[in-house]
């Protein structure tokens, strides 16, 4: 999943897929090829809009039948909220198509969301100047979040070994259908369920209005019978249909697992298209490799081709790198009214130049010239999701070389940090020794977020120092940053200052940051792909097998996660305790590039001798 949240990614794929079609490896076990996002575990329960569909004006109270669902909203990507709620326009032209126009957002509510505030990108830009327009942010969490720094109204909610009312989930990675059981665990804190959030604000609207459909919309949740809605959904899916929630609830009580009821096991896109001739959800029934509507065509991705990254590139980003093809007809820059040299970071998107290979390897990032010189990707942590390295101080001190629980060095604002990953070559060409602090820059159009210069109050607050970690393992111009890692706030750099241990806590709420200014995130954006927003794409929906074309939630829209940027890395800070010589392990000489004899001794094997 990694490699797909890039600007270019679906070109990635195309090419991937074209290679396994050709050499009939699509749809066989063990040669087929694919990707996996959580959401997409929603499909396998095709039967949810009973349950996020139900007629609100003809609720169900009958446990035994089914609700008739009947949807009075309409999908919109929470990506779009990300870029501040406007289309992609280069020059004097929409890129973004009709059915994937974003509408001003009103408010947030988000729950099990992944820290969506906190870890959103181009998140400075997201809280100093998107979220004043916004009227209310409400969050479910587990944690005192970055999402809950900004939020205001904080539920909390229990964890999964907390909860009081079953749940269920799936994967297209395993084979199970798994259900969260009622728990005995009695609850740690002052929580509730997720779902009892809703049925409580409900019921004060139900008081303020005298409607009580508000309270008869969440019956089986007041009555402590959420099994109601979970056998509604079991018995309307494809592959859970004959399950009986009383059963299986039963059963994992004990621990026995459920096998979801697919044809292959585990789930094995293009089994059924191979094995039985069953169309593929596009226009022809068949894969198709070659584009053929106008969008494609104008971007120049009408035939599988290389685009550079839109910003994490040395060349110029975002151009098509291909020899002459007549199939190649691009719309450049001029036929959307922009001028061929801007580059700058909206028009990027849609701007569309081919070069050769030879034209190409003779271009340069715009920011080169500035001094640039990093790509710097902020992919997930594998043994880490999301939020968690942070959770509880021994877990975060495990997170990376810098735990400390003693906090030696004051200047650490936890019992770890965050840290860059960068070729020991490229730091000691600029000075940076293992463990120092340095900041990291990015494209300054834009980020940390418009309008830093003439903020210098917020810019102190976003502008991204930390830890920088000597690791061969990274090429040369190739900086890395794990994407777990909790943002400095406003109010964790109040903690700093004011606390006699300078832990970065914010006084007012504990909020506890792992930078002492700015995050992964101060460096990202938010980007929108012209051929992700396209009107023509024929689709298959989420649930079921019904196909439609243009925007649809999760399966035609722009990614919400580009790891991405192009910066500048300088010295901040010695890395010794409290900024004094170097950081104590490289004076034991047991870093890379700063290896003792003994180090070296043992890297060679010399500390084991045969007898």
């Amino acid at each position: 999943m990694g490699p797909n949240q890039f600007f270019n990614s679906d070109n990635k794929d195309r090419d991937t897929i074209m290679l396994a079609a050709l050499t009939g490896n699509v749809g066989k076990i063990g040669g087929n090829i694919g990707s996996y996002a959580g959401n997409y575990r929603t499909a396998l329960f095709n039967g949810c809009p009973q349950y996020i569909n139900e007629n609100p004006f003809d609720i169900e109270l009958d446990p035994t039948k089914p609700a008739r669902p009947k949807a009075y909203w309409t999908a919109e990507s929470a990506h779009y909220y990300n870029h501040e709620d406007h289309p992609l326009k280069v020059g004097n032209t929409i890129l973004t198509g009709k059915t994937h126009m974003p509408c001003p957002t009103k408010s947030l509510w988000f729950a099990n969301a992944n820290s969506i505030l906190g870890n959103v990108k181009w998140h400075y830009n997201q809280v100093f100047n998107a979220l004043p327009k916004i009227e209310m942010i409400a969050v479910n969490e587990w944690w005192w979040s970055t999402s809950c720094e900004w939020a205001d109204v904080v539920f909390g909610v229990d964890s999964w070994a907390e909860l009081k009312h079953p749940d269920m989930t799936a994967s297209v990675t395993n084979p199970f259908l798994i259900v969260f059981p009622r728990t005995p665990i009695e609850r740690i804190f002052n929580t509730i369920g997720d779902i009892e959030v809703y049925s409580l604000v409900a019921s004060k609207l139900a008081e303020l209005t005298g409607d009580q459909r508000f309270n008869d919309y969440w019956k089986f949740v007041n009555e402590n019978n959420t099994d109601v809605y979970l056998q509604r959904i079991l018995d309307n899916s494809t592959n859970t249909k004959g399950y009986n929630f009383s059963e299986l609830h039963a059963k994992a009580l004990e621990g026995i697992p459920a096998l979801m009821n697919s044809r292959t096991t585990p789930k094995n896109v293009g089994y059924d298209q191979l094995t039985d001739s069953t169309p593929w959800y596009t226009k022809s029934g068949r894969l198709e490799f070659y584009r053929e509507e106008d969008e494609f065509i104008d971007a120049g991705e009408n035939l599988p081709v290389h685009r550079e990254p839109v910003d994490s590139t040395f060349l110029e980003p975002n151009i098509i790198i291909a020899p002459p093809h007549e199939a190649l007809r691009p719309k450049g820059p001029e036929d959307y009214g922009a001028k061929r040299d801007d580059l700058s970071c909206e028009t990027r998107c849609g701007r569309n130049v081919v070069y050769t290979w030879e034209e190409a390897r003779k271009t340069a990032h715009p920011l080169v010239k500035d001094g640039f010189k990093f790509i710097f990707h902020t992919p997930k942590y594998r043994h880490g999701s999301h939020t968690t390295p942070i959770d509880t101080d021994m877990v975060a001190i495990l997170f990376g070389p810098f735990g400390d629980i003693y906090r030696h060095d004051k200047r650490s604002p936890f019992v770890t940090e965050g840290y860059v990953d960068i070729n020991p070559t490229d730091a000691k060409e600029l000075g940076i020794n293992d463990g120092d602090y340095v900041w990291i820059d990015p494209d300054p159009e834009d980020r940390p977020f418009r309008g830093w210069q003439n903020d210098k109050r917020n810019y102190e607050v976003a502008r991204m120092m930390c830890r920088a970690r000597y690791y061969p393992g990274t090429p040369r111009g190739v900086t890395r940053m794990w994407f777990n890692m909790y943002a400095a706030t406003p109010g964790s750099q109040q903690g700093a200052k004011e606390r006699e241990d300078g832990l970065a806590k914010n006084p007012r709420t504990n909020y506890q940051a792992m930078f002492r200014s700015g995050s992964h995130q101060s460096a990202t954006r938010g980007w929108l792909k012209p051929t992700w927003m396209t009107d023509s794409l024929v689709r298959k929906g989420m649930f079921g097998q019904g196909i439609g074309k243009g925007f649809a939630p999760d399966i035609h829209c722009p990614t919400g996660a580009p790891r991405e940027a192009f910066v500048k890395i300088s010295k901040a800070e010695p890395g010794g305790i409290d900024g004094k010589g170097l950081w104590r392990p490289v004076d034991l000489g047991i870093r890379p590039r700063n290896e003792s004899d003994a180090m070296k001794r043992y890297l060679a094997g010399e500390f084991m001798k045969r007898k």
